[in-house]
């Protein structure tokens, strides 16, 4: 599959999609995450975009 984010629209372009399980998250902690592409086309750490090819967040589970 040709997975393109640009400017021109793709005919049946769909997203890429991914999904995480967490086992025995801890309540109250934070888990920081960070999703990262592998690609030799992909130029790491540009000063266009720091973020290229890659997203962070946290996630906490929070206790009643």
């Amino acid at each position: 599959m040709y997975y393109y984010y640009g400017k021109k629209a793709q005919v049946n372009y769909t997203q890429p999609l991914v999904a995480v399980k967490f086992l025995n998250a801890s309540m109250n902690t934070d888990i920081n995450v960070e999703c990262k592409i592998n690609s030799n086309t992909l130029i790491e750490g540009t000063e266009r975009d720091k973020f290229a090819g890659r997203v962070s967040f946290k996630l906490r589970i929070n206790s009643k």
